[in-house]
């Protein structure tokens, strides 16, 4: 089997695609999302129940269409975001087992 190598900017362009994945899904299910622009790097925030999570995306990368995030970052660093996301997916299991 040929080992694929990726570069970190393909990386980084996975991981954009998928948080706007996420972002549209969490608009769909009524969570609040939305784009801070900047010129460069705008923000993507999506307030989930466990708390706001945001990522930085290249403008060059950003494909969907969300309105204008109408909250502010609530200071929530790295370890927090994650905390919130880890959070989140524990209670999304929690819920597919009831069902």
């Amino acid at each position: 089997m040929n080992k694929i190598e990726s570069t970190s900017d393909e990386a980084y362009l996975d991981r954009n695609l998928c948080v706007q994945a996420l972002a549209k899904m969490a608009q769909k299910l009524g969570f609040n999302t939305g784009i801070k622009e900047d010129p460069e790097w705008p923000v993507l925030y999506i307030d989930l129940p466990t708390g706001q999570v945001s990522w930085h995306i290249p403008k060059k990368e950003l494909l969907i269409d969300l309105p204008e995030y109408n909250g502010k970052w609530d200071g929530h660093d790295l370890q927090e975001k994650r905390r919130r996301l880890i959070d989140f997916t524990e209670t999304l299991k929690w819920h597919l087992k009831k069902t």
